[in-house]
């Protein structure tokens, strides 16, 4: 009998996941929160629109795996719009969408989640105006909206420099890419580079677009803060001394009316650790991790991981990880099967392994310096959806409460609508400074992982 297969996120990974899973004879359920599939890196418009983000041979990666899902979308049970906002051993998943929730008991859940950007605190990035890079994409690939006039953009890795590209060709004025270290730092991984040669061209291709637009490229910037009345009206940056400290008498005002950020991302992985998965604290990767085998499954019989939210891996990784964790999914239960497609679809794995090593030698870029955590002044805010200051975290550590559960409930942070996603991260490197991060434990996973309305509790369906 064909196994129910619920895969949730509909980015490169669940799509890839899906066309696999379908193509093997499982019954396929795809729940995905926005509207249309495509995840960040392959969004799609929302409206009729003539502007195409990306380069070409992004945009033919887009086409031809939209086209594959398109092509099996109406053999499968797609729900947009939907939230996964619960899991529990079963497997069973709890999802919901505006006006009704549904308890699933498939044999197989694959999470693929992805990631949400991460930024550091500084005085003023709550004003008005400071977004995430990833938001300002959103803005124009969705809608083709330009966020502002005046933008300013810093952070580290390859985001912020793709995203400054995009938005500068769409016609918005950049007017600075502060990065906190210099892209000449990959050269020391040579082999990584030829592993990931065709993301490193599309790298030098975006590069290209800032230097054709002569945009003032900032190697070893940071911010300090963020001023402006309502709204955001300038940001100061300064070098910093590699630690990310920043170096007195090197301070930059630059005007804008966007400052733009990210410092990384933070895996979406609160479903797993709600499910009992076994999980490690990797910063550099994107917070608590899942620890999957070769074939993406987890410590929880049933429960499979793919794509970013296994720990930023890049949609190149993301795609072949799919269709790794599709065809595992539908024969889950058969060891001998399983253990057969590692030889079955060896292209995958290897595809898989070489954008993996490049993916490593990026991470590098995601590391935090210590130094970052002293970017934030007593009053800044670190949990925005709780209000919860620097100087409230900090006196709740002094006071003995090392834990994230113990700062949760001393100081509300981690408590809000994001569940900790935005400031957990930045809760746990004050925590575990100078002590082993691998020992950190997140708060403990409750439901419910997403916001979801009262009615849809109360109009629930359980099979």
């Amino acid at each position: 009998m064909p196994l129910h297969v619920v895969i949730v996120g509909a980015g490169p990974a669940g799509m890839a996941a899906a066309i696999e899973a379908r193509r093997r004879g499982s019954k396929v359920t795809l729940l995905d929160e926005m509207a249309r599939s495509g995840g960040q890196i392959f969004r799609q418009s929302a409206i009729d629109s003539e502007l195409r983000v990306g380069l070409p041979s992004e945009l033919k990666r887009k086409a031809d795996l939209l086209s594959g899902f398109n092509a099996i979308s109406d053999q499968i049970d797609y729900r947009a719009n939907h939230t996964a906002y619960a899991l529990f051993e079963g497997p069973e998943l709890h999802v919901s969408d505006d006006n009704c929730s549904e308890v699933l008991k498939p044999d197989v859940v694959i999470i693929a989640t992805g990631v949400c950007e991460r930024a550091v605190p500084f005085p003023g990035w709550t004003l008005p105006g400071v977004v995430n890079v990833g938001g300002a994409q959103t803005l124009l690939k969705s809608q083709g909206v330009k966020i502002g006039e005046r933008v300013v953009i810093a952070g580290s890795g390859a985001l912020p420099i793709a995203v400054a590209a995009q938005l500068s060709k769409a016609g918005v004025h950049v007017v600075a890419v502060a990065m906190l270290y210099p892209m000449r730092s990959l050269l020391v991984h040579p082999y990584a580079l030829w592993a990931g040669r065709r993301v490193v061209l599309e790298g030098f291709s975006y590069l290209n677009v800032l230097r054709q637009h002569d945009i003032l490229m900032l190697s070893r910037y940071v911010p300090l803060r963020a001023d402006g009345s309502d709204h955001v009206e300038s940001v100061q940056i300064a070098q910093h001394d590699g630690t990310g400290r920043p170096v007195p008498g090197t301070e930059k005002r630059v005007g804008c009316d966007i400052l733009a950020l990210n410092y990384g991302f933070t895996v979406n992985s609160e479903l797993a650790a709600m499910a009992g998965v076994d999980m490690t604290y990797r910063p550099e990767q994107g917070g608590w991790i899942p620890i999957t085998d070769q074939f993406c499954r987890t410590s929880c019989s049933g429960v499979l991981v793919a794509g970013d939210s296994g720990g930023l891996r890049g949609a190149w990784v993301a795609q072949a990880e799919g269709r790794i964790a599709g065809a595992v999914a539908s024969r889950y239960y058969d060891e001998r099967a399983v253990s057969n497609l590692s030889q079955e679809m060896s292209q995958s794995f290897k595809e898989r392994s070489r954008h993996q090593s490049f993916q490593k030698a990026m991470q590098q870029f995601l590391q935090l310096p210590t130094g970052v955590w002293g970017w934030a002044d007593e009053e800044t805010v670190v949990c925005r959806c709780e209000c919860v200051t620097q100087k409230q975290i900090q006196t709740a550590i002094d006071n003995g409460h090392t834990s994230l559960n113990a700062i949760k409930r001393n100081t509300r942070a981690g408590m809000g609508w994001c569940g900790g996603r935005m400031c957990m991260q930045n809760v746990a490197a004050q925590v575990s400074v100078g002590k082993p991060s691998e020992d950190l434990q997140p708060m403990t996973p409750r439901p419910v992982a997403r916001p979801i309305s009262l009615q849809a509790i109360r109009n629930q369906t359980i099979p």
